[in-house]
């Protein structure tokens, strides 16, 4: 796990002093991803396109000088920056020396050349793994970027008049290079409004875009051309019974952790009460040190279940209790963390401090069960809202009025969708979503800034019924878009790398061909057959989620957390509903980043 950055182009590079000054701002930039060592490589100075590879290391296998980034293959040919881990290098590893090829160190990062080096692009359907990495051949004077199946890893890049390319695991970085204008994208800035988190290819600043999870990118000669090479199994389902289908699901789960538990350091875990983390704790080795934040507000409070779920399986536990005055405490280096705004990740935050703070340089998380097994609200909430639409027939446009004159946040993201298609995309925009378009539209208005309604997306991958599809939107659009890339950001704010079992293409794989009617069972029922042994010792709780009370912080008259000077909430329209906390804090995490990124203020609430 480390932070990456680099410079493409197709002329050689101006002076060295240039390239030391680009090379010391993208270093500083990416420090905190990378703590235990540091290293950069530049072409040769010479004719042609030049490059310029960047990398921070946060050393998890083979804690030696051998893994040291920029990484040269044992040909010369190929220089290799990484972040990221593989999970099947040693089934790599022991192909590649049946090969002939050897190697001279553990790391995941020489395998991972070593196999680029011999296979090319073809190498990359190959690995398991959460990985960004960019590969620059010297002889064709080439770079191949990719990004793994998920984008659990982030890659930006920036593309010059020029053709030259600069990408980094992080917008900030780019930023601090000098070379990316610090200007708004309005269509990023009103998506931002629509979904609570920037979609993807987009980024708050106009000319830098995200790598598309699944997508390899080639640069040559500056040209630069993206092709996706992993799309969602979900074509292909069997009819087996449920007792093979739990069968199945055990073995992969259990395949699936022990892939993830690959590692030189310790490992911990992010326990809440819930089932996810419970079946990541439960089949992995024991002695795990587990970690967890409670609450004194009960209704979010999972500390007592989860200590006694670490208890039953033999982990170490630590909790955090956190209350208002301590979330305050806190604040300032979240929001100075920030890459881009999104309505989450203070959790991540929070609990990555506590696992840096016990010497932990790796945690596992159970993100990724609920759109895995069907645990969200969603599966049951989007066919209702799709046959509503359809029933309604041509009384949606006066239905979708009355509702309108409503103030109800709710309300008005119904409306919106009953004015347009019945699709699971629209459905599932008007639950995930933070304000409805013509919410958005007040808002742009009031702040005097112009963008362009987000165009509708849409995907193009056939599913085999209306579940599957929840399930993939749950997975790219709320859990890729926001929830992966807030847990990259946040734990990396502390030199954290944090893995996901449950967030792996192999095992998407292995589960897809399962029919969705046992594998999206109501109440993650797979999940529990497959991992009896959580119910065994503990009983089954309502769900509630690893999320903070924002809500009664906000609303408390002696709460530090309470938006006003301490968290200056920009001006919006008279009568837009600001009673869910969600919207709140996006609007103020929004101005702080604006302000401090892109020097753009928005007009403030006036104090009384």
């Amino acid at each position: 796990m480390c932070g990456i950055a680099g410079l493409i182009q197709g002329d050689p590079f101006q002076s060295k002093s240039s390239t030391d000054q680009l090379s010391s701002r993208l270093a500083a930039a990416l420090s905190h991803r990378g703590p235990d060592d540091a290293g950069h490589w530049e072409q040769p100075f010479g004719d042609g396109p030049s490059a310029l590879l960047l990398h921070q290391r946060l050393a998890i296998q083979d804690l030696s000088a051998a893994g040291h980034q920029p990484m040269h293959s044992a040909c010369g040919r190929y220089v290799l920056v990484f972040n990221g881990e593989i999970y099947n290098q040693r089934e790599l590893r022991l192909e590649l020396e049946a090969q002939g090829h050897s190697l001279s160190s553990s790391s995941d990062t020489e395998v991972l050349l070593a196999l680029l080096a011999r296979q090319g692009r073809a190498a990359i359907a190959r690995l398991r793994g959460m990985y960004a990495f960019c590969l620059w051949d010297q002889q064709e004077r080439t770079a191949l970027l990719a990004r793994d199946p998920y984008g659990i890893k982030p890659l930006y890049f920036w593309q010059g008049s020029g053709g030259e390319l600069l990408f980094a695991s992080e917008l900030r970085a780019l930023l601090a290079s000098g070379m990316v204008e610090r200007r708004l994208n309005g269509a990023a800035l009103a998506a931002f409004l629509h979904a609570g988190s920037v979609p993807e290819p987009l980024t708050l600043v106009a000319g830098v875009q995200s790598l598309p999870p699944g997508h390899r990118a080639e640069w040559s000669q500056g040209a630069f051309t993206l092709k996706r090479f992993w799309h969602p199994p979900f074509a292909h389902q069997e009819q087996i019974s449920l007792q093979e289908a739990t069968d199945r699901c055990r073995q992969a789960l259990e395949r699936s952790v022990e892939a993830h538990m690959l590692s030189d350091v310790p490992l911990g875990l992010f326990l809440s009460g819930g089932l996810d983390s419970a079946a990541v704790l439960a089949l992995a080795p024991r002695g795990l040190q587990t970690l967890t934040i409670g609450f004194s507000q009960a209704s979010h409070d999972e500390s007592a279940r989860a200590s006694e779920l670490a208890c039953q399986f033999g982990a170490h536990h630590t909790p955090l209790q956190i209350d208002a005055p301590q979330a305050a405490e806190l604040l300032p280096g979240f929001l100075s963390a920030i890459d881009q705004p999104t309505v989450d990740g203070f959790n991540t935050y929070c609990v990555s401090a506590l696992a840096r703070q016990q010497g932990l340089k790796v945690v596992l998380s159970g993100m990724g069960g609920d759109e895995l097994f069907g645990g969200y609200p969603s599966f049951s909430r989007l066919p209702r809202l799709l046959r509503w639409h359809r029933r309604l027939g041509p009384m949606r446009p006066v239905v979708a009025k009355l509702l309108r004159q409503r103030p109800s946040h709710r309300q008005q993201r119904l409306a919106a969708f009953l004015t347009g298609p019945a699709s699971a995309t629209a459905a599932f925009r008007s639950q995930r979503g933070l304000f409805a378009p013509n919410e958005v539209r007040q808002l742009l208005r009031h702040w005097q800034l112009e963008a362009d309604d987000p165009a509708e997306d849409s995907t193009s991958i056939t599913f085999p019924c209306l579940a599957d599809e929840i399930a993939w939107l749950e997975s790219c659009r709320y859990m890729g878009q926001q929830l992966l890339r807030d847990s990259d950001v946040f734990s990396m704010a502390h030199g954290l790398e944090l893995r996901l079992p449950l967030v792996d293409a192999q095992l998407l794989s292995e589960l897809a061909p399962i029919q969705a009617a046992q594998r999206l069972a109501s109440g993650k029922q797979l999940l529990q057959q497959a991992v009896p042994e959580i119910l065994e010792r503990l009983p089954l709780e309502a769900k509630r989620g690893f999320s903070f009370p924002f809500q009664s912080w906000f609303e408390q008259p002696d709460s530090p957390m309470r938006p006003g000077s301490a968290l200056p909430m920009p001006s919006t329209p008279q009568g837009l509903d600001l009673s869910p906390w969600a919207r709140r804090w996006g609007l103020i995490v929004l101005r702080h980043w604006l302000h401090s990124h892109l020097d753009l203020e928005l007009p403030l609430v006036e104090e009384v």
